[in-house]
C-alpha cells in the first residue's frame, strides 16, 4: 500500500481569494489565526498504516500515546524548516534543498488544492493527482454553488451581486420583504464572511463600506439572500473519483450557531432513508457530475439544511476538500469497532499558563471522564496544539491587563444518549476550569 504524507491547511478558504475583492467589515483576531494554523492536527484520523502527519506545531507526546492506544496509530513530523508562510506548502517548496525525510513517501494527501499543491507533489514526485487549482477556487465559491442550484432546481435563495449599488437595491428588496438580509463572502466560512442585516441604517452603511473599496480598486462580488428559518443542517461527504463516477462517503448532523460551525454527529438510517425518499441523493449526484465536468474531481462535503417549513435546500454550499464532516466519518468508522459513535465538537477555552497535558489526562481517567471509561464511553480529546495554541512555549507568560490566551479544544463525545454527553461536558468543563481556565460555553 502507498505511504502517505498527510498534510494541509484549513484556512484554505483564504488562498483562494483574490485579494483585489472588497470585503464585508471584519475585525481581525490574531490568536484566533494562530489556532486556525493549529488544526492541521485534526488531519491524524485520515492516516493509515505507514502514513504520516506533517503538521505547524508540536504536538504533545501524551496525546500522541493516548491516540495510539485507543486505534489511531501514525507517524507524525512537525515542520522544522524556516518559520512557514500561513500556507506550509509554500514553505515546503521554498525550502532550496529537497527535504530526504519527504522523499520517502509515494503520495501526498491534502486537505484541500491550495497555491503550492502542485508544487510540492512536483518537488517530491508523489503519484498524488489533483485538480487544477483554478478549477478549486471556482468550484468552492458561493458564486458558484448559487449558479449551480439555480441551473439544477431551477431557483435559488441566493442571488450574486456585483457593486455596491446592486446590493444596496437588492438588499432593500429583500428588507421589505423578508426582514432580513444576509450578505456571504464568497469564500466566507464557519462563522467568518457572512453578515446578517436587519435594517436599512446598517445595509446602507455595509454598501457604503464597499463603495469605497470600489473607489480603491477593488472588484465586489457577494451572495445575498434571506435569512431563513432553518430545522436542520446537515452535510453529505462523497468523492468524484478519477473516471467521475461517484462514491458516497457519509452523512454527517451540523450543528451550528450565529453561522458557526459547532459539532457534527453521524446520521441515522432513519435520517439518511427520509432524504433518499426526497430525492437528495439524485440532486447530490448531479451536481457531482458537473463538478466534474468543470474538472474538479476529489473529495466533497456539501451543506445542506431543512426549513421549518419542511423545504429541503440540498445545496447551500460547496466544500470541494476535506472537512469536518470527513473527519468525524473517519473517527465513528474506528469507533464503531467497538460499537460505538462519537458527537464531534469543541470548545474555546482560556488559561492562564501552560498545563501538564499528560497529568490532565490521568486526571481525566481517574474522574471517569475520559474515552473508554467503565462504560466503554467518555470523551475522546482529539487536538493538543490547537489546546495551547495561544502560549507558545511553556512557561509563557500570561497576557496582560489579567486576559487569558485563547485556545480551543476539540474532542468527540460518546454517550448512550443526550443527557449522559451533557454531563460529559460539563463535567470536562469542571476539570478544565479547575486549573484556572475559562471554558467558553
Amino acid at each position: 500500500m502507498a505511504r502517505e504524507l498527510v498534510a494541509g491547511i484549513f484556512d484554505a478558504e483564504s488562498h483562494w481569494r483574490d485579494e483585489n475583492l472588497a470585503r464585508l467589515p471584519a475585525i481581525r483576531d490574531k490568536e484566533r489565526e494562530r489556532i486556525v494554523l493549529a488544526m492541521d492536527e485534526l488531519m491524524f484520523p485520515f492516516c493509515g498504516s505507514g502514513d504520516t502527519l506533517l503538521t505547524r506545531f508540536a504536538m504533545e507526546d501524551a496525546h500522541k500515546a493516548y491516540l495510539a492506544s485507543i486505534g489511531f496509530s501514525f507517524g507524525h513530523w512537525v515542520w522544522e524548516g524556516e518559520e512557514a508562510s500561513a500556507n506550509l506548502f509554500q514553505a515546503m517548496v521554498s525550502e532550496p534543498e529537497r527535504d530526504e525525510r519527504y522523499r520517502a513517501f509515494d503520495a501526498l494527501s491534502p486537505f484541500a488544492v491550495v497555491p503550492y499543491t502542485h508544487e510540492v507533489i512536483a518537488k517530491y514526485g508523489y503519484a498524488s493527482e489533483v485538480p487544477r487549482l483554478e478549477t478549486v477556487k471556482r468550484v468552492n465559491s458561493k458564486i458558484y454553488s448559487t449558479w449551480l442550484t439555480g441551473n439544477l432546481l431551477g431557483e435559488s435563495f441566493g442571488k450574486p451581486v456585483y457593486s455596491a449599488e446592486e446590493l444596496s437595491m437588492l438588499g432593500h428588496s429583500l428588507l421589505a420583504e423578508h426582514g432580513s438580509v444576509l450578505i456571504k463572502d464568497p469564500y466566507g466560512v464557519s462563522g467568518k464572511g457572512n453578515m446578517l442585516l436587519q435594517s436599512k441604517a446598517s445595509l446602507e452603511r455595509v454598501a457604503s463600506y464597499i463603495r469605497k473599496q470600489e473607489g480603491e480598486g477593488k472588484t465586489t462580488a457577494f451572495v445575498i439572500e434571506p435569512f431563513l428559518d432553518v430545522e436542520c443542517d446537515f452535510s453529505c461527504q462523497f468523492d468524484i473519483m478519477r473516471d467521475g463516477s461517484f462514491h458516497l462517503i457519509g452523512l454527517q448532523k451540523t450543528l451550528n450557531r450565529q453561522f458557526a460551525y459547532l459539532g457534527s454527529e453521524s446520521m441515522d438510517a432513519e435520517g439518511r432513508g427520509a432524504l433518499e425518499r426526497a430525492g437528495y441523493f439524485d440532486v447530490l449526484m448531479q451536481a457531482a457530475n458537473r463538478l466534474y465536468n468543470a474538472g474538479y474531481f476529489g473529495p466533497v462535503c456539501i451543506d445542506s439544511m431543512m426549513l421549518k417549513d419542511g423545504t429541503l435546500v440540498p445545496i447551500v454550499e460547496i466544500n470541494a476538500r476535506k472537512s469536518m464532516g470527513f473527519i468525524n466519518h473517519r473517527l465513528d468508522q474506528v469507533l464503531e469497532t467497538h460499537g460505538k459513535k462519537g458527537f464531534f465538537t469543541f470548545r474555546s477555552v482560556g488559561f492562564k499558563e501552560r498545563f501538564d497535558y499528560e497529568w490532565w489526562l490521568d486526571e481525566l481517567k481517574r474522574h471517569d471522564i475520559l474515552y473508554p471509561n467503565r462504560q466503554g464511553n467518555g470523551i475522546l480529546p482529539l487536538s493538543s496544539a490547537t489546546l495551547f495554541a495561544g502560549a507558545a512555549e511553556a512557561g509563557t507568560a500570561a497576557p496582560e491587563g489579567g486576559r487569558l490566551h485563547k485556545g480551543r479544544l476539540y474532542m468527540t463525545v460518546i454517550a448512550d444518549h443526550l443527557p449522559e454527553r451533557e454531563r460529559y461536558l460539563e463535567r470536562m468543563r469542571h476539570s478544565f476550569e479547575s486549573k484556572g481556565g475559562k471554558w467558553y460555553s
